[in-house]
């Protein structure tokens, strides 16, 4: 499925009812994924390991260094650990986002 932040999602809340929202962030709950993006349904952490590999070619290029990591796709095995946060379309104003695996999106 492809979505993405800012798009409207149909999903289960809390209260098992079915709701509609848009997509405000992706998140995770393993420490190593501090920073995330959500391109077209995949999740992706930022890499530091990736970004030190880079910085270091580009030191030896005699280039600059990266202003922002680099991003890497989530990994099958940990995407039990990824979630949405969704801004309900009935009340978005609360400031309250209900949060859902990312395998429970409906488009």
């Amino acid at each position: 499925m492809i979505f993405n932040i800012g798009d409207e999602i149909e999903y289960v809340n809390g209260f098992g009812e079915k709701s509609l929202g848009l997509i405000s962030e992706v998140g995770s709950d393993m420490d190593s994924y501090d920073e995330m993006e959500l391109k077209d349904g995949v999740p992706y952490y930022a890499s530091k390991k990736l970004t030190a590999a880079e910085n270091k070619r580009r030191k030896s290029a005699k280039k600059t260094p990266l202003t922002s990591p680099v991003f890497a796709p989530v990994k099958p095995k940990n995407m039990s650990t990824v979630f949405l946060a969704i801004m309900p379309s009935s009340n978005p104003v609360n400031g309250f986002p209900d949060y859902i695996p990312i395998g429970e999106v409906k488009v």
